[in-house]
């Protein structure tokens, strides 16, 4: 997923978003019938995975940790959203405005970002992570509740410009609730579940930023390797491919894949089979990727994870690698309820992974 092109007929109407992909290139020339806004045509940058075949009027992410970033110029810009299928807790988001990060609930159809006192309208860049959803929703076959739709970016006052420069790296992190942020920020009631979980906080996000690439969670609370994750999401393997049910990811291949899958697949002995199915599904979507297969931090199926790595190597795959994580996380210190890394188990896990994927690919 790249670039998304964004025209409007005046400033002051709301923008519309066409996905910039080759087979829609008569975007390219200026979105006709529309024109461009004043100064030019303007995009915004998707980060993880997502859903633009409904653009222009949504965008759509499952995925906490998915996001996207913007530069403009004006006094502030507003963030449009298609609230209509969402139920509380609501989605959450991270936004950053020109470095300051704001937590945001996504309880009302649109959201102010910045509203500069300036002067004279100044150039700013925003990044929105998506922060939360609440994993009991329903997020794989539609109607989709557990969904952030992004509607429309509006600069009342001004104009896109271009987005930040592409990292070049991309870092791309295949896990459960864990990878999603389930419990981060402590523990709490089904009723708080968005406000209490953080994907940026996850030693996914946290990885990525550490390696200086591109985030892209997928990451569904209760999946497993063969058990199915809340909010009607199949077994990983199955799931993988898909944003969601009937859409298949259109993404770019990562640099670096790692799995954290495990986990929840207490009622089974053995899960090497399935395993090794997912790490062929990810090299497939992701050819010269380095994969990065990590015992999930309570230390479930680490014989049959370290069994599926040898079996994917003596397939021809030398660019598996098995991660052991014994003794990285304190259940009685790194942890909400023993179970969930907290902010500071996420940043441990992190700092130790990033480590461990540096000295293997010696960078």
């Amino acid at each position: 997923m790249g670039a998304v092109v964004v025209c409007a007929k005046e400033p002051k109407l709301k923008a519309l978003i066409l996905v910039a992909l080759p087979l829609v290139v008569a975007c390219a020339c200026g979105c006709s019938p529309w024109k461009a806004a004043a100064g030019g045509r303007g995009t915004i940058r998707l980060l993880g995975r997502w859903d633009a075949s409904g653009a222009p009027e949504r965008i759509v992410a499952v995925n906490p940790g998915s996001s996207f970033e913007f530069r403009f110029t004006g006094r502030r810009c507003v963030l449009h959203f298609d609230r209509s299928a969402n139920k509380p807790p609501f989605p959450e988001l991270w936004v950053q405005f020109d470095g300051a990060w704001g937590r945001e609930v996504v309880d009302r159809d649109s959201i102010v970002v910045g509203e500069c006192d300036c002067a004279e309208p100044r150039r700013h860049q925003v990044w929105v992570v998506v922060k939360a959803l609440d994993e009991h929703q329903a997020r794989w076959k539609p109607p989709l509740v557990a969904a952030l739709v992004l509607a429309g970016v509006e600069v009342p006052e001004g104009r896109l410009l271009a987005p930040p420069r592409r990292r070049k790296l991309l870092f791309e992190a295949i896990g459960d609730s864990i990878t999603e942020g389930v419990l981060a920020v402590r523990g709490g009631k089904l009723e708080e579940w968005t406000e209490i979980a953080d994907a940026r906080a996850t030693w996914a996000f946290q990885t990525a930023l550490a390696l200086g690439a591109e985030p892209r969670l997928i990451g569904f609370g209760r999946q497993g390797i063969t058990i199915e994750g809340n909010g009607g999401v199949p077994p990983a393997p199955l799931a993988y491919p898909f944003v969601y049910e009937g859409v298949p990811a259109n993404e770019r291949p990562a640099d670096i894949v790692a799995i954290n899958h495990g986990g929840n697949d207490s009622r089974v002995p053995n899960i090497e089979n399935g395993y090794l199915n997912l790490i062929r599904r990810a090299r497939e979507r992701n050819p010269d990727a380095a994969i990065f297969c990590a015992v999930p931090f309570p230390q479930a199926h680490a014989a049959s994870i370290e069994r599926a790595v040898a079996a994917a190597r003596k397939e021809g795959d030398a660019n598996v690698h098995f991660v052991p994580t014994a003794g990285w996380l304190d259940r009685r210190t790194d942890t909400t309820e023993g179970v969930h890394p907290n902010t500071q188990g996420h940043e441990k896990a992190a700092k130790l992974l990033a480590a461990f994927i540096r000295k293997t690919l010696r960078r």
